[in-house]
């Protein structure tokens, strides 16, 4: 789902996502609360904890080959959601990990929360 300027509240933050699942009982950091109002509650993971990020399309492709640099982007269409998720997720990382074919495609690319969504590091 692609949202719109029109279906975005203000300040640059997606419509509330609603999530599917979530295991009771998880830490939390006690996010703002217009990112925790935009993200359907906090966020926090168990310590020590390794988590990842893909985009898929309906069809579960995750990478479009050589010709598409950045299939992650072509498959999100840089969906305002996505993007969001995306920019909380790194604010939360201690270390970003790519791939060295994602830093070959993107020179000068910031793996930084704000980069990739300013909303999600406003707070």
């Amino acid at each position: 789902m692609t949202e719109t300027s029109a279906n975005r509240p203000a300040g640059g933050m997606p419509t509330p996502l609603a999530r599917l699942y979530e295991r009771a009982g998880l830490p939390f950091w006690g996010l703002p609360p217009p990112l925790a109002a935009a993200y359907g509650g906090d966020l926090g993971f168990a310590r020590p904890c390794v988590y990842a990020n893909f985009v898929a399309s309906m069809d579960g492709v995750t990478a479009l080959g050589p010709e598409y640099p950045s299939s992650g982007s072509a498959i999100s269409g840089h969906d305002p959601a996505d993007r969001f998720v995306m920019g909380l997720l790194r604010a939360c990382a201690d270390v970003v990990l790519i791939g060295a074919g994602t830093l070959r495609a993107s020179p000068g690319h910031l793996w930084t929360p704000g980069h990739v969504c300013p909303a999600a590091a406003d707070d």
